[in-house]
């Protein structure tokens, strides 16, 4: 029998799920160098293009049945393939080296491809990195096609299976199904891989970047994925089964006693209303907003619409995708949150050194100003559903809510001129999630028609601390006082010009933190789907004038150990009926 063994990875999907390990592997297409006739080498080319061809039209099915069953988009994934195949770059230089050098169509594409390969390998650009994968799994599929293989699939993946595997392409993430699939370990990847993306929209347990992994591993045997703790437990011991069977156990009930909260209004024990939005990454993500009980979409993500296609999409995809969440969540209103994209995401040459710092979000667009009015028209045009507000993130100067407002306003004239119904009393807002927009709060207040606070990047802002770097990761604390300081003086701010103030990011959903941030005086909190819920049951036995109480109090303190401390005391003692819950934990 196995050793149990306990392997680290990245969470990036939470939940618990235990299953049999089916390892998904994808076997290298054996490439040997023949030569072509040398009096027929435009024949080899014929059987190149045709197998360019077959292979399109594979994923164009794919991206059929997911568009159907799934989404837009998911389906949306598969563009940046279809775009990859058609690259007339390497289609060009294939074809011409075929010609040259009379040889077979599987040497001369492998040999391309895996130039191509290096040269993002070699990337600073982790997300750059990660698309190497998207080009081998357009090229093992063209490569297989050549060979006359057929091409595996994780539609093969049985019922109560741990997914495991060195990647999952983009073709193949979007065809996982959820009712199979009860975990997913990867060994490579971060938080913006396709697998993750996936995961999260579909609610599967999951962690990435497991190193070498599939050595530690065998196929069939038992696993259990943490994607709370960002591990996956290889053979684990009838205690530890007992323990995880136990926490499921536990979770299945908790969600029965949260599932009444899913239909209930979010106001506190003495009547005050909170709206709970839902952050959200893909539209079919809509369903899992209203489903959880959420008062509208507080956050959707537009990047992924890029991130899933090499060039950016068009103003009528865009609109397609915003229009059809806007009457999905009528009367909610839907708050579309910009390009927030920087340097280390761009399909460019620029390289940043600290691009967290650097050229990202509203400063894009800012610089380019075609870019951003492609955008801008698709969200004004989809405004006619009279529900949706616009929201700029990374906003450091009043100079860019001058600049932007004042390009909204000249879009907003020329679609009146083509005769275009547009909401002209549509919101627009910005993410206060920089220490110089907290503390200017007040001066940029009169300009905009709300604040949406985005917790992580202020956090991560005013500490000085890259989370994702572990050797300072523990200096990272939502709870640290000079942000929850912070954070009034926004809430304050936005009141005093008479505007809502909401906040989204992890705090928005912790247990510990709701309280503190109804005695601050926040109007909206948005989160992910599935915790609205909880967010919901704690609301509900709140009281506003003890929560004053208790903020004020946690001011005071010196440290985020300390805050934290006297809220799980205060809160256990002034609401009992929730403080089972505080922490984190169900």
């Amino acid at each position: 029998m196995a050793k149990e063994r306990i392997l680290k990875g990245i969470a990036v999907s939470k939940g618990i799920g235990q299953g049999v390990v089916f390892i998904y592997e994808t076997k290298d297409v054996e490439v040997a160098q023949t030569p072509a006739p040398v009096q027929y080498p435009d024949k080899e080319v014929a059987r190149f293009l045709e197998a360019i061809a077959r292979t399109e039209g594979e994923l164009n099915n794919i991206k059929e049945r997911i568009n159907a069953e799934t989404g837009a988009d998911f389906a949306q994934f598969l563009d940046a393939q279809i775009l990859m195949l058609r690259d007339r770059d390497i289609i060009s230089a294939v074809s011409e080296a075929i010609e040259q050098e009379k040889t077979n169509a599987e040497f001369i594409y492998h040999r391309i491809l895996s130039m191509y390969a290096k040269k993002l390998e070699a990337s600073k650009d982790q997300y750059l990195r990660e698309r190497v994968m998207d080009i081998w799994d357009v090229g093992t599929r063209v490569l297989r096609s050549l060979a006359g293989l057929t091409h595996s699939s994780v539609v093969d993946v049985p019922p109560g299976s741990v997914l495991v595997a060195h990647d999952i392409s983009p073709s193949e993430a979007a065809l996982i199904n959820p009712a199979n699939v009860l975990g997913i370990a990867i060994e490579v990847g971060g938080r913006t891989s396709h697998t993750a993306i996936t995961a999260r929209a579909l609610e599967i347990p999951a962690i990435v970047g497991v190193e070498n992994m599939l050595a530690k591993i065998r196929n069939g045997e038992q696993a259990i994925i943490d994607g709370n703790r960002g591990i996956i437990i290889r053979s684990p011991t009838p205690g530890r089964v007992q323990f995880y069977q136990s926490e499921i156990k536990k979770e299945v009930e908790f969600q029965k006693v949260l599932s009444p909260y899913c239909e209930l209004p979010a106001k506190t024990r003495d009547g005050r209303q909170i709206d709970i939005s839902a952050n959200i990454e893909f539209f079919i993500e809509y369903a899992h907003a209203k489903r959880y009980g959420a008062m509208g979409i507080g956050l959707f993500r537009t990047e992924f619409l890029y991130l899933t296609r090499r060039g950016n999409p068009s103003e009528e995809e865009q609109f397609r995708v915003y229009n059809e969440l806007a009457k999905k969540m009528k009367p909610d209103p839907v708050i579309i949150r910009t390009y927030d994209l920087g340097g280390d995401k761009i399909f460019s040459d620029y390289r940043e050194a600290n691009p967290f710092l650097g050229w990202r979000a509203i400063r894009v667009c800012m610089d380019d100003l075609d870019f951003f009015r492609t955008q801008l028209r698709a969200i004004l045009r989809a405004s006619v559903n009279r529900n949706i507000r616009i929201m700029y993130p990374m906003i450091s100067t009043y100079e860019e809510i001058k600049k932007a407002t004042a390009y909204f306003h000249a879009i907003k004239k020329e679609l009146h001129g083509e005769g275009v119904d547009v909401d002209d009393d549509i919101q627009i807002g910005i993410m206060v999630e920089t220490p110089s927009a907290a503390i200017m709060s007040e001066q940029l207040a009169a300009h905009v028609d709300f604040f949406s606070i985005g917790s992580n990047d202020l956090t991560q802002y005013v500490l000085a601390v890259d989370r994702g770097n572990e050797r300072v990761s523990h200096l990272f604390d939502h709870f640290h006082p000079a942000v929850l300081r912070l954070i009034k003086q926004v809430i304050g701010a936005g009141h005093m010009a008479h505007i809502w103030v909401g906040l989204c990011g992890e705090l928005a959903a912790d247990p510990l933190a709701i309280p503190l941030l109804i005695g601050l005086g926040v109007d909206e909190l948005s989160m992910s789907p599935v915790a609205i819920p909880k967010a919901k049951m704690v609301l509900r036995a709140l009281t506003v004038p003890e929560c004053e109480r208790i903020a004020e109090r946690a001011l005071a303190f010196r440290s985020a150990g300390e805050v934290k401390k006297f809220l799980r005391r205060m809160i256990t003692k002034e609401f009992p009926a929730i403080g089972g819950i505080i922490g984190g934990a169900p």
